[in-house]
């Protein structure tokens, strides 16, 4: 496995030559393919320290295993069928093995949060006990299925699939194609399936149903970022602009979406017939929080996208 160390100050994603005559003369592929470089010398990068137990580590190899699936959507027409679908789907596993911990450390973040909202008499160390014994064990699991995930042969191959596709991509005839208009093109075409998902979402009821239809404008809203960063080193300004008004709609999901996991951990510690009843109370009133967080999310979101300007790389 080849190793890889941090530069001093490392660029951001995507990011390439400023000159725009090496811009004018680029091929998509270079643009495809220097991101995904990007992310997997990320994930090198990041590779000891999740192994050492470091948290913020596990989050930066998350992030860049989606930017890796990401890119090999967002340029999926440039590559043969077969490797990219495989590459991909290895990735989702890399994913799920990492969420598991994470998704503990930010519910147990977002908790403790919560609790200095309460009053006095219901921040009891009964109750904190309680949630972070919960929570504890999740992350636990989430570490030891991280650390087992990483020993692996299946991971030790991915790594080496995806620096074979790297340096050997396996590419179609629209990856010849000038950087400038068919990176824009990609870009715009995943506006347009954020666009449909906000859609979609308006029409469903509160509830789970808009939770389910949230967390899949989420996905599709954090794939339009990694699109808009990819395409930093050919349009740079538009990117820009488009990148912050992306993150700025990602983010309200993104608390929506730790909202739901929150909600799931709580209910599932109110349902214990052992819980002390005041810890119980404690636990609803926490609930009842969350629920608020949860139903002010399409809100948030339909008032941020009228104001964000339109979600286009302006070619």
């Amino acid at each position: 496995m080849a190793n890889a160390r941090r530069p001093a100050d490392p660029p951001p994603p995507g990011h390439t030559s400023g000159d725009p005559a090496k811009r004018e003369n680029r091929i998509v592929l270079d643009v495809a393919i220097g991101y995904l470089d990007d992310q997997i010398k990320e994930l090198l990068i990041q590779d000891p320290e999740v192994r050492s137990g470091s948290p913020e580590a596990v989050h930066d190899m998350r992030s860049a295993t989606r930017r890796l699936r990401s890119a090999l959507e967002i340029y999926g027409h440039l590559f043969e069928a077969s490797p990219r679908r495989s590459l991909a789907h290895e990735l989702k596993w890399l994913a799920k093995a990492l969420g598991r911990s994470r998704d503990a450390e930010v519910v147990r973040e977002r908790l403790r949060d919560r609790i200095e909202e309460l009053p006095a008499k219901w921040r009891t160390e009964v109750l904190v006990e309680s949630l972070e014994r919960g929570l504890s064990d999740a992350l636990d699991a989430g570490h030891r299925r991280v650390g087992k995930a990483l020993k692996s042969r299946r991971y030790r191959r991915q790594v080496e699939d995806l620096e074979r596709f790297r340096d050997d991509p396996p590419t179609r005839e629209p990856a010849r194609r000038p950087a400038g208009t068919e990176v824009a093109a990609s870009v715009n075409d995943q506006a347009r399936i954020v666009d449909r998902a906000y859609r979609a979402m308006v029409r469903t009821v509160p509830g789970h149903d808009r939770d389910v239809a949230l967390h899949r404008l989420r996905k599709d809203t954090k794939r339009l970022l990694h699109a808009a960063e990819s395409a930093a080193g050919i349009h740079p300004k538009r990117a820009a602009t488009l990148a912050r008004r992306a993150r700025r709609l990602q983010k309200i999901l993104g608390n929506h979406q730790d909202s739901v996991m929150t909600r799931a951990f709580l209910a599932s510690l109110v349902a214990e017939p052992s819980l002390r009843e005041e810890t119980r109370t404690a636990c609803k009133k926490i609930l009842k929080r969350e629920e608020g967080i949860a139903r002010s999310a399409a809100r948030q979101y339909a008032r941020a996208r009228r104001t964000s300007g339109a979600l286009r790389l302006r070619r």
